[in-house]
């Protein structure tokens, strides 16, 4: 058990680091473009070799811990941190694959539901509740982190279906829901890679409340940076229509 999940988190790591350089790129890249494609896909893949081998560490540990004799009451937090694991590696699938079929599907919104896809987004949300049932059954010091991120996988799986019940209904959803969708995974990819990983490359610690700075600093930048492109993209799409107007109203005068 031990040589695989060595395997495992060795694969995770490669991928992770592949994926965190590849994510930035088509962040700004010209949106459509070559660089924007090529790299979008490459962090899409890495994203899900990092999330399916985030699930495997996450029940691997678990099983250790149950086969070394440790009671989840004696250790919440080692049970807590590896359920969260498991649990980001969902929440973050289930962003990235929505970001890539809301893109697949943009001619055709409505086969963005599929038995498949829905029960992705349902799994988001189970996680999530998850997450907060044992924090709030197995309360310890690692509880108010698990209960502070925990709404990400609702809020994904419940973006997940709203889309599906109404496709099409807003100009260029399809867009939106690629882009803060990709920055959504994005957000959770570089929380794991903060509190997860980071601290294997780079010996830090932060004291007192600031330890709680990795858990966050990645959602702190990133929800105000979903808000500002999608307040950019919003007005650039809609200054379209009017110049169209504007331009057809010239030529017929």
């Amino acid at each position: 058990m031990t040589l695989i999940l060595n395997l495992v988190v060795g694969a995770h790591v490669i991928a992770g680091v592949i994926g965190l350089g590849a994510f930035w790129i088509p962040v700004f890249a010209r949106k459509g473009g070559v660089s924007h494609k090529r790299f979008g896909a490459i962090y899409a893949n890495c994203a899900y070799l990092v999330t399916g081998s985030a699930v495997i560490a996450s029940l691997g540990r678990l099983i250790t811990y149950q086969s070394q004799g440790l009671a989840v009451s004696e250790t919440p937090e080692r049970y807590g941190f590896s359920l969260f694991l498991g649990y980001l590696g969902i929440a973050t699938f289930a962003a990235v694959r929505q970001s890539m079929r809301a893109v697949q599907t943009r001619r055709r919104p409505e086969t963005l539901r599929t038995p498949t896809h829905l029960a992705l987004a349902w799994v988001s949300i189970a996680g999530s509740v998850c997450v907060i049932l044992f924090a709030l059954t197995y309360w310890s010091d690692a509880s108010t982190i698990l209960l502070a991120l925990s709404p990400v996988g609702i809020f994904t799986g419940a973006r997940m279906l709203q889309l599906m019940r109404n496709p099409g209904a807003e100009h260029m959803g399809w867009f939106y829901s690629h882009m803060g969708s990709m920055l959504g995974g994005g957000i959770a990819f570089h929380t794991a890679f903060a509190v997860f990983g980071l601290q294997r490359v780079w010996d830090y610690s932060f004291a007192g409340a600031l330890g709680i700075l990795p858990w966050i600093l990645p959602t702190l930048i990133g929800i105000p940076g979903i808000a500002l492109f999608t307040r950019y993209y919003r007005r650039k799409f809609g200054q379209r229509p009017a110049s169209a107007s504007a331009t057809a109203s010239s030529a017929t005068a």
